[in-house]
Parts: C-alpha cells; sequence; structure tokens
C-alpha cells in the first residue's frame, strides 16, 4: 500500500516519524488513533481490521468528517480557490458558528493550508519561495476513499480509550508534548497524569510518542522506552532547524 499524505499539516506531526513507528505496530484487529492531528501515521499504515480515528478539535474531525461523506462539494467548493492573503483574511475572520458543516470544513481546510506553519494564525507567504496551490490540487477522493471504513470520533482521550478496549485494540498516542507552546487545547501535567493512569490499565497495546524530558521520563519509567532524534524546523531560516529528541513508549 502506498503511503497517503494527509490533507493537513498539524503541529507535532508524526511526517518523519511515521515509518518508524509502523514498523513497531504489532498485530492488533483494531487501530485507534488517539490523538489524530493529521493522521500521518494513519495515512501511512496499511489497513486494519477496524479503525478508528479521533480528536477533541471539533474543527479538524468536522474537516475529516465532510471529506468521508461529502468529498465531492469540498472539492467543488475549493476548485477554483486562490491562494491569496484577501481570501486567507476573509475565511479567517468568519464566524464558523453560522456556517454549514461542508463550509465548515472548506474554511478549516483553506486556513491551515495557506497559513505559516499550518498554524492557522498568519498568512503563509515567502521572499525567497513561489506561493503554492498545492492544497487545492490534492486528490481528496483519495483521502476519503482511506476514510470509508473508518470511525471518526470526537471525544476526549479517556472516554474514547474505555469505549474501545479490547484485548486486541491498539492504540497509537501522540498528545501535545510536556511544556511545549502552540497547542489549541493545552494539555495540562494533570492530563498526562490521566492518560498515563489510562493506559496503565488497558487490555490493549498502545505505543505513545512525547518529548525526552526527566519528567516524561520518571512518568512512564515501567513502561518500555525507545529513545529516537527528530530534525524539526522552528522557523524560517535554516538556524530554525535542530534536533529534538523523542521517546518511543509501549506496553509491549
Amino acid at each position: 500500500m502506498k503511503m497517503l499524505k494527509p490533507p493537513i499539516s498539524r503541529m507535532g506531526g508524526k511526517s518523519k516519524l511515521r515509518k518508524q513507528i509502523i514498523e513497531l505496530i504489532p498485530k492488533h484487529i483494531c487501530y485507534v488513533e488517539v490523538f489524530f492531528g493529521a493522521g500521518w501515521v494513519y495515512f501511512g499504515k496499511e489497513t486494519s481490521n477496524t479503525e478508528v480515528i479521533n480528536d477533541i478539535d471539533s474543527e479538524l474531525i468536522n474537516l475529516f468528517k465532510m471529506i468521508k461523506y461529502h468529498e465531492e462539494e469540498v472539492s467543488r467548493l475549493l476548485e477554483y480557490e486562490i491562494f491569496s492573503r484577501d481570501s486567507f483574511d476573509y475565511y479567517l475572520n468568519q464566524d464558523s458558528k453560522y456556517l454549514t458543516e461542508i463550509q465548515r470544513a472548506v474554511r478549516f481546510l483553506y486556513i491551515i493550508g495557506c497559513s505559516f506553519g499550518a498554524k492557522g494564525k498568519h498568512f503563509g507567504y515567502g521572499a525567497t519561495r513561489k506561493p503554492t496551490q498545492k492544497i487545492f490540487n490534492e486528490d481528496l477522493k483519495v483521502i476519503r476513499d482511506r476514510l470509508k471504513n473508518t470511525y471518526v470520533e470526537n471525544l476526549n482521550f479517556k472516554t474514547l480509550i474505555e469505549k474501545y478496549d479490547r484485548e486486541g485494540t491498539f492504540f497509537f498516542c501522540d498528545p501535545p508534548y510536556w511544556k511545549t507552546c502552540g497547542y489549541d487545547n493545552p494539555f495540562t501535567w494533570k492530563n498526562h497524569l490521566e492518560l498515563k493512569n489510562t493506559l496503565l490499565n488497558i487490555k490493549g497495546k498502545f505505543l505513545l510518542t512525547l518529548n525526552d524530558c526527566p519528567q516524561i521520563r520518571e512518568l512512564y519509567k515501567e513502561f518500555n522506552i525507545l529513545e529516537t532524534e527528530v530534525m524539526y524546523t522552528v522557523s524560517k531560516s535554516e538556524k530554525g532547524i535542530k534536533k529534538h529528541n523523542e521517546l518511543i513508549i509501549t506496553n509491549y
């Protein structure tokens, strides 16, 4: 199966780690991605018997629901859209509560695709590169077909894990990293403790990715911890390219 590229990017996405993560996935019946984001691992792995994607971000989950059920209309509305600051500001200033679910999906896809660092805050331009319209050239039909037999959830992680936990379930968890800014939905130390305590007693298996720091190592000391190194770009300049140590934590 060819690895697919997600239709959006998200902070902390696993584009650089997904091959390593996929190689570590054990045999399972049900695959559950607890903190979906852009879904790099889901879009890169072979399909499982049962699959579940979940995120607490309702706008993000609405996007994937609309691609799954109404891809033709989402693609139609984006077909003649242009990459411009005016269009970006127009979408950014819309109040999503007055939009249909399809319109919300189009708005979200445009804002993320045209913003600097895919953060959805500022228009993404550059003085040394050409403008791009790549998000409008992506074939959403391929994404729709991949989502066809997948449950799409918008639950908090504890509720989701409890609902789908079985002996044959595998949970991939990529929560917001500890003491890392930029996430729209804050993930506190209390949340990290709750996640660890939830994973401690599951019947299934899990693989968790987090940043390498003493607090995280101590929190997950009873599990298997694999160290890895990833290159991340944190700014427009080459000086912003830095190596970061990350941890892959498993209960198997």
